[in-house]
C-alpha cells in the first residue's frame, strides 16, 4: 500500500512553506488523529502517556564488511552540515564504514522546494540513490509517508523495541500506518529562558523551580508580566514569542479526511494564541517593534535590554549566544506550556543498495545512548535517548553557555515528558504561515476582529491548499 495520500497537496504546502518560512520559523508536519496516537490508513498506535523510565532497548549487531567492494556504497542526503556532524560521529564510533559512506550536503533549505527537488531527483536518476534521508520536521512527511520512495523502519530491522528509550511525542510524529517510518536523535523540547538578574529584582528569586511555579499556566504568566511591567520590563520581546508554546496545545488537528474530502477545522489553539498576542500587545507587556527573529527581537537580548525572557529550545541557547545574549546571565524553566521548536527526522530510501548498512547508521544515530551521549557533549543537542539523558544529568554534562549554573537537561527532558504531537496534520507548517499574517494584522487593526482574522487563515487555506474549510 502507498503510505502517503494528497500528494499534490502536500507538494503545495511545501512551495508555500517555502515563502512564509523566513516569517514563521521551524514548525511542525504530522498526520494524526487520536490524542496519544499516531494513524494512518487506520492503524492505531497508542503510546501512553509518557515517563522518565529508561528501559532495556535492543540491539542491532554491527554488519561485517568482508566482501564489501563500491558497490555497496550509500548515500546520506541532509541540506546543512548538522546532520553531517551527527553522522559523523556514528561514524567515529565506527570507522570501517566511512569508505562506504558518503554525506550530501546540498547547501539548500531545509524547508525549500529546491530540496525537496533534489532529493527527488537523486530517487529517480539512479546515481547516489539517497538511503538515508534526513529532512525537517516540517517536510519529512512528504518522504516519510510515500513508500514509493521510502520503507517502514523495521522492515529493514530496526525494531520499535530499539526505540524504546526515544521520547513519545517523537514516535508519535514518526508513525504512519502503524510502523515506524522516521526517526531523530534530537529532542527538540521547548522552555521558557529568562534573564536571573531580573528575576531577582522583581520576584526576589532566580531559582528555577520557583520561577516555574510562577509562570506555570498562562494566568500566572500574565500576572507576572504585570509585576515585571511595573518595574519597567517586558515578559517576553514581541508577542508573537509565544506562538509555539501556544499552538502547540492541539486538541483535535486541523486537517482530516471527511467523507473523502481533505477538510480544514481549527481548534481553539487558534482563538488563543490571537487572544494572548493581543493582551501581550495591547497590554503593554512587550516590545511592539519586535517580532521573532527580527533586528529589535535579537537586540532584546543584550544585557542592556529591558526583556525578562524568550521561549526557546536546545538550539535555541547557541543562538542566544550567537545573537549577543551574555553568557552565565540566564536560567530556564518550563514555563506555562509544553511544545516543541524544531527537529530533524530521518529516513529510509527504500531501493538501497546496502540496507544492512543503512539501517545500522540510522539505529546507531537514533537509538544508540552512547552515540546520544557524545552528540549531547560534543554540540549540545538535547537527545531523543531517555538513557542517555539520566546519565548526562547524573554527570552534569551538557550545560549550555548562557546559562548560569544550570544544566539544563533536566528541565529539557521535563518538558519532553509533556510535549504532544497526537494532533498535527501534513498542513500544519502552511496554516501557521496564515496564522502569523492574520495575529500581524489582528494587532495592527488589517482584521478588526478575531472572527476576521480567523476568516483569513480559513480562506488562505481554502484558496492555496484545496482544504474544505468546515
Amino acid at each position: 500500500m502507498k503510505r502517503m495520500k494528497r500528494k499534490n497537496l502536500k507538494t503545495t504546502a511545501l512551495c508555500l512553506l517555502a515563502s512564509s518560512f523566513l516569517l514563521t520559523g521551524c514548525k511542525t508536519v504530522i498526520n494524526v488523529t487520536v490524542e496519544g496516537s499516531s494513524t494512518g490508513n487506520g492503524i492505531t498506535v497508542d503510546y501512553g502517556k509518557d515517563t522518565a523510565e529508561v528501559k532495556t532497548a535492543e540491539t542491532m549487531d554491527a554488519p561485517d564488511t568482508t566482501g564489501w567492494d563500491n558497490s555497496k556504497k550509500i548515500y546520506a542526503y541532509c541540506w546543512d552540515t548538522d546532520f553531517e556532524n551527527k553522522l559523523n560521529v556514528v561514524l567515529d564510533h565506527y570507522p570501517q564504514y566511512k569508505d562506504y559512506v558518503e554525506i550530501v550536503v546540498t547547501g539548500q533549505s531545509g524547508t525549500s522546494y529546491e530540496y525537496k527537488t533534489t532529493i527527488d531527483t537523486a530517487f529517480n536518476n539512479g546515481n547516489k540513490y539517497p538511503s538515508i534521508i534526513a529532512a525537517d520536521n516540517d517536510v519529512a512527511k512528504l518522504w516519510s509517508e510515500d513508500s514509493s520512495k521510502t520503507i517502514a523502519l523495521n522492515k529493514i530491522g530496526i525494531t520499535d523495541e530499539m526505540y524504546a528509550n526515544s521520547y513519545n511525542f517523537s514516535k508519535q510524529y514518526g508513525t504512519y500506518d502503524g510502523d515506524i517510518t522516521c526517526m531523530t536523535w534530537q529532542a527538540c523540547p521547548g522552555v521558557f529562558t529568562y534573564r536571573a538578574d531580573i528575576a531577582e529584582e522583581v520576584f526576589g528569586t532566580s531559582d528555577p523551580d520557583k520561577i516555574q511555579s510562577i509562570l506555570k499556566d498562562w494566568d500566572s504568566f500574565f500576572e507576572a508580566a504585570d509585576k515585571l511591567k511595573e518595574k519597567g520590563y517586558y515578559i517576553v520581546s514581541g508577542y508573537d514569542d509565544i506562538k509555539y508554546a501556544v499552538l502547540d496545545s492541539q486538541e483535535h488537528p486541523w486537517v482530516s479526511n471527511v467523507d473523502g474530502l481533505e477538510t480544514l477545522s481549527l481548534d481553539d489553539s487558534v482563538t488563543e494564541y490571537l487572544e494572548l498576542a493581543k493582551r501581550l500587545y495591547d497590554g503593554g507587556y512587550v516590545d511592539k517593534a519586535s517580532s521573532l527573529w527580527s533586528s529589535t527581537w535579537s537586540a532584546n537580548m543584550s544585557e542592556n535590554g529591558n526583556v525578562f525572557g524568550y521561549f526557546g529550545c536546545p538550539w535555541f541557547f547557541g543562538s542566544m549566544k550567537d545573537l549577543g545574549a551574555e553568557e552565565g546571565a540566564w536560567n530556564c524553566c518550563v514555563g506555562p506550556a509544553s511544545y516543541h521548536w524544531g527537529g530533524t527526522y530521518v529516513m529510509a530510501g527504500k531501493n538501497s543498495t546496502n540496507p544492512e548498512l543503512q539501517a545500522f547508521l540510522i539505529y546507531e544515530l537514533c537509538c544508540d545512548p552512547d552515540v546520544a551521549y557524545d552528540i549531547a557533549v560534543e554540540y549540545g543537542d538535547c537527545v531523543n535517548n531517555k538513557a542517555a539523558n539520566e546519565k548526562l544529568i547524573k554527570e552534569g554534562a551538557g550545560t549550555a553557555a548562557v546559562l548560569k549554573d544550570q544544566n539544563p537537561t533536566q528541565t529539557l527532558t521535563d518538558a519532553a515528558l509533556n510535549i504532544d504531537l497526537s494532533n498535527v496534520s501534513y498542513a500544519d507548517s502552511s496554516i501557521k504561515g496564515y496564522i502569523d499574517i492574520a495575529a500581524k494584522g489582528y494587532l495592527n487593526g488589517t482584521f478588526p476582529t478575531e472572527t476576521a482574522a480567523v476568516n483569513y487563515i480559513k480562506q488562505q487555506a481554502q484558496i492555496e491548499l484545496g482544504l474544505v474549510v468546515k
